[in-house]
């Protein structure tokens, strides 16, 4: 099987400005000034020649995680390990690790439960970089938290609180791993290892980047692989998939072989070369954590929600799938071999159903161009259109040499993965789809406009699938007149000058109204609706983005009686623990509304215009 090896090309040192899992705004205390004193828990020096040796004989074993560390497992917790102390108007707790010849190290929190306010940041004894911070957006379901890895023989763990806030941060480590074998791939040691590595870094030298032009026409499917990382292991790879909602619910896929826990991995995307023949890349787009969906050896399938939404700024592509029992003419795999940068492999022929290991399979004879390892374990097979049939179970194909060794793979059928539990989630509407594109771009080369005088005619396509469109009175290709819409009346107070097709809004009579948000230290968290006494929604805002600014909205109602609500999605209201914020909602200069202080939800009723108000 081919399961858990690790890519010594993992995880170069991260900076202050990359994002590891997913972090938020600010850096340790004194940055870049003074060094604060900090505890340390020193573990003893690493035989290297022993670890050496057990290496060596585990590197050529297909079923054996390539190791770049050892793991301790502990029991630390703010009260036992580490210091205290006040700072600036904090409450401020590190812990340090050190060890002579460590490379790097990570640390696995068995419980992680800050308030709003709590901040945690990872930083090496250095002082050149860090991590951070982690707060109460990353608390997860399950209180744990897997941290990527920090390079340096010493690294600190640093929590931070107001000192004016009544909860206080719970944090415990359960897993230290000490590095022996540095992930930061230089220069210098590149060019040593070409000739036992291939140009490629640490895989074989028969692998194909998935940024060469063998890969162009994957580049959308690329988005969706991942690489999966566990203790001081690279354990698998894997894909986000999309379900028939089409709403981005993180949904991945991978290896039932894989298993241990996933709520503990890491899942690292776009760890690509940009080039074709680099041998390093990325890694700072990751997510901690997920939640096992659905786990069965019929067809070595597992399917896990990950704790966090990608950002849209990573660009990741939820991948399409084929879930009935068509066959297939080709076949393409893309994967992290032994923990490497991405790779694409080839099939130039159709994969057929086999069993093995008590379960069902599509067989690969021999790959054309590429091949997998161990590490692409649970990543992607995709068909000829571009949509998964299947996760890599095992097999025997590999590189000798710089070519192909000509040997087979196996990789569960999706189609069997589908009666097993997985159609719950990717289809939990029941609509019977067995057949669905990739999210948001989604590719099939040989459908699409035909007619080259439609707005969205598209020359690759072969097959015209109904969708040509032409331009609106707005220039919308295949747009309904809604952008360019709007009040064209002068005399309306809603009067919009740049629509060019009325459709109807204009107000007469009207009053206009004016909302003004202040926000505090968490503007993300603030939203706010006004409506009419149907319930219609006729003006929103938020949530917003910048602290400690003015955010206003004026907007034009017809006489009538409305509520004005505000939500804080925390439940602290806008002021003011964490920062003073405060909204006003005002018509003509008379305030209608204002405050700043309560839980999760705040209403005011008014009415404006002639006929209305108090009686």
């Amino acid at each position: 099987m081919k399961n858990y090896l690790v890519c010594a090309a993992l995880l170069p040192l991260i900076c202050s400005s990359a994002m590891a899992q997913i972090q938020h705004a600010g850096q340790p205390l004194h940055w870049g000034e003074s060094v604060p004193t900090v505890a340390y828990k020193t573990f003893p020096a690493l035989d290297l020649d022993v670890l050496s040796a057990e290496d060596a004989v585990t590197a050529s074993m297909k079923d054996a995680p390539w190791r770049f560390g050892i793991e301790h497992d502990v029991n630390w917790t703010m009260e036992t390990h580490g210091s205290w102390t006040e700072e600036d108007g904090m409450r401020v707790w590190r812990l340090g690790v050190q060890a002579e010849g460590a490379t790097s190290w990570s640390f696995y929190l068995s419980r992680f439960v800050v308030p709003k306010g709590g901040e945690l940041f990872v930083w090496n004894g250095g002082r050149t970089h860090f991590m951070g911070a982690f707060n109460h957006l990353n608390v997860k379901e399950w209180e744990g938290l897997a941290l990527s890895v920090m390079e340096g023989s010493d690294v600190v763990l640093e929590y931070r609180e107001p000192l004016n806030i009544h909860a206080t941060g719970e944090i415990e480590v359960a897993q230290v791993v000490q590095g022996y074998r540095s992930l930061l791939r230089r220069e210098a040691e590149l060019q040593a290892e070409m000739s036992a590595a291939g140009p490629f870094g640490n895989s074989g030298a028969c692998n194909i980047n998935v940024n060469c032009p063998e890969g162009d026409d994957w580049q959308v499917e690329n988005q969706s692989v991942a690489l999966i990382v566990n203790g001081g292991f690279a354990a698998c790879s894997g894909a986000l998939v999309n379900n028939t909602n089409n709403d981005g619910t993180p949904y991945f896929l991978t290896a039932n072989h894989c298993l241990g826990s996933p709520n503990s991995w890491t899942y690292y995307f776009n760890h690509e070369s940009a080039t074709c023949s680099g041998s390093t890349g990325p890694t700072n787009n990751s997510i901690s954590g997920g939640t096992l969906l659905v786990a069965d050896g019929g067809s070595d399938v597992a399917l896990i929600q990950l704790s966090s939404t990608p950002p849209s700024s990573w660009g990741v592509e939820y991948a399409g799938w084929d879930a009935s029992s068509a066959t297939h003419t080709s076949a393409v795999g893309i994967h992290h071999p032994s923990g490497d940068v991405k790779k694409i492999c080839f099939e130039n022929d159709a994969p057929y159903q086999s069993s093995t290991g008590g379960a069902q399979v599509w067989w690969i004879n021999a790959w054309e161009l590429g091949v997998t390892e161990p590490g692409s374990s649970g990543s992607p097979l995709f068909n000829q259109d571009h949509r998964i049939i299947g996760q890599l179970y095992g097999g025997a194909a590999a590189c000798s040499g710089s070519v192909n060794n000509g040997a087979y793979d196996f990789y569960g059928r999706f189609d069997v993965s589908w009666g097993l539990g997985v159609s719950q989630y990717l289809d939990p509407n029941g609509s019977g789809t067995l057949v669905l594109d990739g999210y948001p771009t989604g590719f099939n080369s040989d459908n699409g406009c035909t007619d080259p005088t439609a707005c969205n005619y598209s020359p690759q396509a072969i097959f015209d699938d109904g969708s040509c469109a032409v331009n609106d009175a707005c220039g919308v290709c295949g747009g309904d007149n809604s952008t360019c819409g709007g009040c064209t009346d002068a005399t309306a107070c809603n009067y919009d000058p740049a629509a060019i097709i009325d459709d109807g809004s204009c107000i007469f009579g009207g009053a206009g109204v004016t909302v003004t948000i202040l926000t505090d230290n968490y503007p993300g968290e603030t939203t706010w609706s006004l409506t009419d006494v149907s319930g219609t929604v006729v003006a929103s805002g938020g949530p917003y983005a910048t602290q400690a600014v003015e955010e206003v909205t004026q907007v034009c109602v017809a006489p009538g009686c409305y509520t004005f609500t505000i939500n804080d999605s925390f439940g602290d209201g806008i002021c003011c623990a964490y920062g003073t914020g405060l909204y006003t909602v005002s018509s003509q200069g008379t305030v209608l509304a204002t405050g700043g202080e309560f839980t999760n939800t705040e209403s005011a009723e008014f009415c404006l215009g002639s006929g209305f108000g108090c009686t």
